[in-house]
């Protein structure tokens, strides 16, 4: 079976505001990304080492982290974060200096509509950096500006378990190995409203792999969670984010916490709405 490896790096985090476009934030317990109008824009720079890893690995997969300690109107609000080009340092950065950035290499987008924790995929973003394909000058995290009153508070505490961190993990490339497995599958559909609705429980117990696909099938947007259990009774969230799915946009879920049996949660997010979204389940054994 092959072996891998997770790695947390902290990260350097800087504010500027298109309000005070001279001015350096610095350090703060806490940032603020969105707009409020159009004078009053506010970015989040964030960068993080890897040189940690060692050379000749396979990114398997990374994700950035951050705290949402304040969301506003909670307006869904889609932010993405973007690969910046041109190196930069809080200690001197502001609007008006900011570092242009790749407006195609980006990491997944999510709609930041409540307090809590957010992991976007940046698995290919961060496998440019290890690959030497683009320079590690971090990522510039921002909306639409298109729309108002966006503004979203993110905890930047230094050395906080709330501050913003990269997870990634990795495999020696040596280790890799071919090794024929089982693979598995099912499909369903679901009704849902407001309260949560829930998918066939899953007994992952022998499981090597598992991943979630699910397609919202044309209604109103759904919200997805990943649940566990040890006892097929008892289910709590698992550590993953709650998803997002649009009118005809599918997402992939993958858990984080093992456990012995694994489900969907879904529900729609606007009271008195309803959608049916299809859900494909794919493992290997």
């Amino acid at each position: 079976m092959m072996s891998f490896v997770t790695t947390r790096s902290p990260i350097n985090a800087a504010q500027i505001s298109l309000a005070k476009p001279n001015k350096v934030f610095g350090n703060h317990k806490s940032m603020y990304m969105g707009k409020v109008d159009c004078k009053n824009i506010y970015r989040i720079l964030l960068k993080s080492c890897i040189a940690m890893i060692p050379e000749e690995c396979t990114i398997l997969k990374a994700v950035l982290r951050i705290y949402v300690q304040f969301t506003g109107n909670n307006t869904l609000v889609i932010f993405t974060p973007y690969a910046i080009k041109e190196n930069w340092s809080a200690e001197t950065l502001t609007w008006n200096n900011q570092p242009a950035f790749y407006p195609s290499i980006k990491g997944e987008s999510l709609s930041l509509s409540k307090e809590g924790f957010y992991c976007f995929n940046i698995t290919s973003l961060v496998s440019m950096w290890y690959k030497n394909e683009i320079p590690n000058y971090g990522l510039i995290m921002f909306n639409d500006p298109s729309h108002n009153k966006t503004v979203k508070q993110i905890n930047t505490v230094i050395n906080s378990n709330l501050a913003p961190m990269v997870e990634i993990s990795y495999v020696p490339k040596c280790e890799i190995q071919v090794i024929p497995t089982h693979f598995i599958s099912q499909v369903e559909e679901l009704d849902t409203d407001e309260l949560y609705t829930f998918s066939s429980i899953i007994n992952t117990s022998l499981t090597k792999m598992i991943t979630y696909h699910v397609e919202n099938l044309g209604g109103p947007p759904v919200e997805i969670r990943l649940q566990v259990s040890a006892n097929l009774t008892d289910f709590i969230n698992d550590s993953t984010t709650p998803k997002i799915i649009g009118s005809h946009e599918t997402v992939y879920a993958i858990p984080y916490t093992f456990s012995k049996y694994l489900r969907i949660a879904a529900r729609n997010i606007h009271p008195g709405e309803t959608s049916k979204i299809r859900i494909w389940y794919q493992a290997q054994e």
